[in-house]
């Protein structure tokens, strides 16, 4: 369940990170009162803490574990 909030979190930021763009192209969209700019930093701020919340760094430590226990580092 965790992987999967932090999944959601990373799409949900990156759709964050351009939507003055996507606002402004999608006419649909502009029915929505405020200030784009303020809502794509509202949304970076809280997916983007989302996603460092919930993300689970032993994953990729067993990984790299299977592989044979060497790391790009």
């Amino acid at each position: 369940m965790k992987k999967l909030v932090y999944h959601a979190s990373i799409v949900l930021t990156a759709v964050s990170l351009f939507w003055p763009v996507i606002y402004s192209n999608v006419p649909a969209l502009q029915r929505i009162p405020g200030n784009p700019v303020l809502q794509a930093i509202v949304g970076l701020l809280l997916f983007g803490g989302t996603a460092y919340l919930s993300y689970d760094g032993k994953s990729e430590e067993e990984g790299a574990e299977k592989n044979g226990g060497t790391t790009a580092s």
